[in-house]
């Protein structure tokens, strides 16, 4: 009983000293707050949304097929804090961030034809993907791809696959701020629909995702989840494309 007592009595002490040299081992964060509410901050802020805007904007007029169901933003400056268990961390640099995802719906009849007018309109606006495959059509082809010298039914298994391609894609032309895109396309409803950062976590837990706490601080400027009713509900042959526009305006390298 003795022997016991004491073993409980040194993992605990042993837990209690880990703890204590984690709280006095993690260094003070970074100024969130001060960096996101600077004038050089808010300054490239306004040219994120301007640009931003600029690229959404006109995506009714250009792909007329499509139904804008919603769009979501988030404009968040965050730094996460990484250490191992036993090895003193370090705060990240500070980064700013906009994100803006827009939701199309369509009649997914002739679904792999829109994905090549997908593939079409991401070309026309510059874009072109940073993955393996060349864009939308190329990911769906791979992805129903069977093994070689397949069976009858590794055959039919592939060809049954459902259509649900996700690509991401980097402007061919290079800009000073970078902005990247991601692209997928499913058939509702679902929870898949709902993969792109905030909009996720706020149907998984009704909040937003970065906090304030020991191992992150963060500061939003603006966060404005898609409710999932307005993008989940069912509709016979409807397919949906979740296009994620993410641009880093702003990053702070740590002290």
């Amino acid at each position: 009983m003795l022997i016991a007592v004491l073993g409980v009595a040194v993992v605990f002490g042993g837990w209690a000293g880990w703890r204590h040299y984690r709280t006095t081992a993690i260094a003070a964060p970074p100024d969130v707050q001060g960096l996101a509410q600077a004038p050089e901050t808010t300054q490239a802020r306004r040219a994120a949304e301007e640009r931003m805007a600029g690229r959404i904007d006109r995506m009714p007029e250009l792909l007329p097929w499509a139904q804008v169901l919603g769009r979501s933003t988030v404009d968040v400056c965050r730094t996460d804090y990484r250490g191992d268990l036993w090895i003193r961390g370090k705060w990240l640099p500070v980064a700013c961030e906009r994100t803006v995802n827009v939701y199309l719906a369509f009649d997914g009849s002739d679904i792999r034809s829109r994905l090549a007018d997908l593939d079409r309109y991401l070309a026309g606006q510059g874009w072109q993907s940073s993955q393996r495959w060349a864009g939308l059509v190329a990911a769906d082809q791979y992805a129903h791809q069977p093994p070689a010298d397949p069976t009858p039914e590794e055959v039919a298994e592939a060809a049954a696959r459902p259509i649900a391609p996700s690509v991401e894609f980097e402007l061919s032309t290079g800009e000073a701020v970078r902005t990247a895109l991601e692209v997928s396309v499913t058939r509702p409803p679902g929870p898949e629909l709902l993969t792109s950062g905030e909009d996720y976590w706020y149907e998984k837990y009704g909040s937003r995702r970065y906090r304030n706490d020991e191992g992150q601080r963060s500061e939003y400027l603006t966060w404005q989840p898609v409710r999932p009713s307005e993008v989940t509900g069912p509709a016979e042959g409807r397919y949906v494309a979740v296009l994620g526009f993410t641009t880093r305006y702003v990053q702070k390298q740590g002290e």
